[in-house]
């Protein structure tokens, strides 16, 4: 049954801890994020628990889970929020010494490992009042998170359009052949008959992106002989490393797994066009200049992943 909500009782406060309990799942990490104390975040629940006539969150194994009529109300509430923030940011530059903002970022893995330390390290010295929180593709697909409203901002290959969705060319990565050192066939090289023979282990991908990837192998004349798929690429380099299979990954990726695996990183034995990366935020947010400052950041992270600035399409002006 539809409740009847009086918006006039309701503390603005209430809902921006509202939306923080559910993004983390947790009483305690929330009120570490809002930077408020656990028993201010507990009574500020039961004032919510009153006004709504739900319990809202219920114990879980590792925090709280939202009830049914949680799920119907973050979705509102967030959008709420949102227009709220971005009406107060219009026209005002974005001051990165006093900045507290959370942001919520959706990528797949091997984004997540080529460019979030690099990111990491320009946020915390330009702005310390940043945070971010990524999602994971396991949670979702980085493009749902964003149209949801669970991501401000979302880093992927896109294979199609979506509407009220702006999209800002990244870079496109150069693919790499990566296998152990001690390799009984590869050594310091590989032709397109070894990739061809030799098995290999795979990230599990989205299905367009994935026939793009095959397709471009074999009008190059190779095809994969894939004996290991994946959900998680933070696997592939330790199966890498205890097997005789190889792997084609992302530049950034590869030299950051080489450096902590035993691992060589070979040069692909054809050209290869990989898929663009692209930025990805709604259209109705395109005047917030706190993202517009943070694409300028994810640019200048994938620069010095990527170590060759023609890598990379030009960083939006």
């Amino acid at each position: 049954m539809k409740q009847n909500i009086d918006l006039r009782h309701i503390d603005l406060n209430l809902l921006i801890i509202f939306e923080a309990i559910y993004t983390a799942g947790s009483i305690t990490r929330a009120a570490q994020q809002l930077n408020m104390n656990q028993p201010t975040v507990s009574n500020a629940l039961g004032r919510l628990r009153s006004q709504f006539n739900d319990p809202l969150f219920q114990r879980a194994d590792k925090g709280v889970a939202p009830t049914p009529f949680s799920e119907s109300l973050i979705h509102p509430i967030r959008t709420a929020l949102s227009l709220l923030r971005d009406s107060l940011s219009i026209n005002r530059d974005f001051d990165l010494s006093n900045a507290v903002r959370n942001f919520r970022i959706a990528m797949n893995d091997y984004t997540v490992a080529g460019l979030i330390p690099n990111l990491i390290n320009l946020i915390t010295k330009r702005a310390p009042g940043i945070k971010l929180y990524i999602i994971g593709q396991e949670a979702m697909p980085a493009l749902d998170a964003l149209v949801s409203g669970e991501a401000d901002i979302a880093v992927d290959i896109f294979m199609r359009e979506a509407p009220g969705v702006n999209f800002v060319p990244l870079h496109r990565p150069h693919g790499v052949v990566v296998a152990r050192r001690g390799h009984p066939v590869l050594q310091g090289d590989i032709s397109k008959q070894q990739f061809c023979d030799v098995g290999h282990v795979v990230l599990r991908q989205d299905s367009r992106i994935r026939a793009h990837i095959e397709a471009d192998l074999l009008s190059q004349g190779v095809s994969r002989r894939v004996v290991c798929e994946v959900s998680n690429c933070l696997l592939i380099p330790s199966i890498l490393n205890t097997t005789d299979l190889i792997a084609v990954l992302p530049g950034p990726f590869a030299r950051i797994a080489a450096r902590h695996y035993d691992l060589q990183v070979l040069p692909l034995p054809f050209q290869f066009l990989a898929p663009r990366l692209q930025i990805a935020t709604l259209a109705d947010k395109a005047t917030d200049p706190s993202l517009e400052w943070l694409r300028q950041q994810l640019h200048q992270a994938a620069k010095e992943a990527a170590g060759e600035e023609n890598w990379l399409a030009p960083a939006p002006a």
